[in-house]
Parts: C-alpha cells; sequence; structure tokens
C-alpha cells in the first residue's frame, strides 16, 4: 500500500533524525534469539518525513524453533511498540496500521504521526525503559512476589487485546513439572539445538546472544537451555524452588494468527518497559509456548481460555547484566 494512503492522519513532518530515532528505538526491541528480524523503512512524502514502515525479515527465521512465524512476528510487534513509545515521546500520537499489505504480506505496519500531542510523563518513562530493558537470564533476588503492581501489568497488554495470567503460587509444581518436560523435549531436538548453536557462537557480531548475556545458572535461571537439563521424569527440587522467586506470568490472546501475533509483541513491549520502569526484571520461559503440545496445559494451569504466548518470570534482579548487541542501524533503516 503506498504511503500516501496514510497521509489524512499526517500532522506537521518530521525530521529525517526524528525517524531514525524511532528506528534506532525500534532496533533496541527484544527478539527471539536476538535475531532482530525486522526491516524498517522512513516514510518521506511531498512535505517531509512522516512515519515508519515495518517489515518481516524472513531471511532471519529459525525453522526448528519457531517454524509458523510467531515468534518473529511478536518481536517485530514488540519493536513496532518502541517505535510507537519513541513517537508519542517526539510530540506526535502515534498511528498504527497493522498489516496494510495484507495478512501475508510482509509489510507487518505502517506508523505515521498524527495530531501534536504533549508527551506525558509515562510516556517519558517507558522512553526511558526501552534503553534501560534487559532480558534478566541470571538469578533473582528472593523476594515476596509484587502483587500490588499486578494491575499496573494487566493493563499495560488490555490495549492490545491481550490478557495477563499470573500463577497461582499453589500451582508451582505444576507449572515447574510442565516447563520442565517442555525444555527436556526441546533439548533432544537436533534442529532446536543446532539454531541455539549457532546464534550463541562466539564469533557473532552484532545479533545473538554472546556468553556475556546468558546466565551462569542452569535452567530455569537461563531458559535458553545452553545446557541440556538432566533426563528425570519430575524436575529436580532446586528448579521449583527457583521458580518461586518472583512471579510467573503467561501472556495470552483470543487466537493464534499473524494479526494476534503483532498485538502479542506489542502487548510483551509495553509490560517489558513498563516493569523496567518499576525497577523490575523479566526472563522466558518459553518453552512450553514453542511447541503445540504443551500450551493446552499451560492454559490450563492459569486457569485461561486462549492462545498462550509468552511465559514470563518477573521479579528484582540480584545482578545486573549486560544488553545484547545490535547490528548497525544502516543494516535494517531504508531511508
Amino acid at each position: 500500500m503506498a504511503a500516501t494512503a496514510f497521509r489524512e492522519h499526517s500532522a506537521s513532518p518530521m525530521s529525517r533524525q526524528q525517524v531514525v530515532d524511532l528506528a534506532r528505538a525500534a532496533h533496541q526491541a527484544p527478539s527471539i534469539h536476538n535475531s532482530q528480524p525486522w526491516r524498517l523503512r522512513a516514510v518521506v512524502e511531498d512535505d517531509g518525513y512522516n512515519g515508519l514502515d515495518l517489515y518481516e525479515d524472513t531471511s532471519r527465521s529459525l525453522p526448528g524453533t519457531d517454524p509458523h512465524g510467531r515468534d518473529r512476528l511478536i518481536s517485530c510487534g514488540a519493536a513496532l511498540r518502541n517505535a510507537e513509545v519513541a513517537m508519542a515521546r517526539l510530540g506526535h500520537a502515534p498511528v498504527t496500521t497493522l498489516l496494510p499489505g495484507g495478512p501475508r504480506a510482509p509489510f507487518l505496519a505502517a506508523l505515521r504521526a498524527g495530531p501534536a500531542r504533549a508527551p506525558s510523563a509515562e510516556t517519558e518513562a517507558l522512553y526511558r525503559a526501552i534503553s534501560e530493558r534487559r532480558t534478566h537470564r541470571r538469578i533473582f533476588m528472593a523476594s515476596r512476589s509484587r502483587d500490588d503492581l499486578l494491575p499496573l501489568f494487566a493493563s499495560a497488554v488490555a490495549p492490545f487485546g491481550a490478557r495477563l495470567a499470573v500463577l497461582d503460587p499453589g500451582r508451582r509444581k505444576r507449572f515447574a513439572r510442565l516447563v520442565w518436560s517442555a525444555a527436556q523435549q526441546q533439548a533432544q531436538d537436533d534442529d532446536k539445538r543446532r539454531e541455539l548453536h549457532e546464534w550463541t557462537r562466539a564469533d557473532r557480531a552484532g545479533d545473538g546472544i554472546p556468553a556475556r548475556s546468558q546466565g551462569s545458572s542452569p535452567f530455569p535461571v537461563d531458559g535458553l537451555l545452553s545446557r541440556t537439563p538432566a533426563r528425570t521424569e519430575a524436575p529436580p527440587p532446586w528448579v521449583q524452588e527457583d521458580l518461586g522467586n518472583g512471579t510467573i506470568a503467561v501472556l495470552l490472546v483470543p487466537r493464534d494468527g499473524r494479526t494476534e501475533w503483532l498485538q502479542a509483541g506489542r502487548a510483551l513491549e509495553n509490560l517489558l518497559l513498563t516493569l523496567t520502569a518499576a525497577g523490575l526484571v523479566a526472563s522466558f520461559l518459553n518453552q512450553p509456548v514453542e511447541q503445540e503440545q504443551f500450551r493446552p496445559e499451560l492454559a490450563a494451569v492459569v486457569d485461561e481460555v486462549g492462545a498462550p504466548q509468552i511465559v514470563l518470570r518477573i521479579g528484582e534482579p540480584l545482578v545486573t547484566v549486560p544488553r545484547t548487541p545490535r547490528r548497525p542501524l544502516a543494516e535494517v533503516l531504508e531511508s
């Protein structure tokens, strides 16, 4: 779809540097194995720059781990949300159109500058969190669950049609068995192990997950499965004990589909920025959602219907972690 189709939403034109700032914010988003599966295009109209187009980059697919592209679309949705926050911080209401090229097209979203709007304090906090956010693959502080923040987290995902289901502590044992079984099965999959090895190689530059950003403790502290879990039917006692540090939450959308996956990514990033602004961190335990046979039980264990997309552990960090690398912006931004 031509960029001019979105002109009716335009406010005053943006500068080239402002559009670069949107792209830089988008490029800081989390992605599966830090694969950064997006391409960005600065939109130029007759009177100047007016936004950003987002495309999926299927050349960075992970067919073993993500055969349907679900995680790739969630990653792109997270990048879109960062760009929306950055646009709001620049004083423009973000106007977003999802899948403007059709349901199967790689053109995922058109982001345009809407009417002028002064950035709120919440927008400023979310924008600062873009550069502060980290995927936490290290140990969590042993502390009580932050139940006082759960309404805030729920409200962070609701605008995107998503729900956040928090695991009842009484079901932690059942959840530990589920995530342990899913992790063991994934660890035995040759294609998944090959992809993980490829994206955690020491000689990667600009993407992937370097050793400095990985965890130093075994699964589930480090959800990457860099070390294969022992083959046991029941998880070792320390697995359940470790999962007791922090809050286990599952992000769900009503159904699976490309629109819903993009929405899940927007919801996820809005949640991650919100909890980062609150001084918390999150790690991923996505093995049960990356394998179809575990997803129904995952929804059941949190008493929800719908399609689970992301499993998070949210808590207070005991140590800080470095950021993962990013490719040069020129490699993803067409301007």
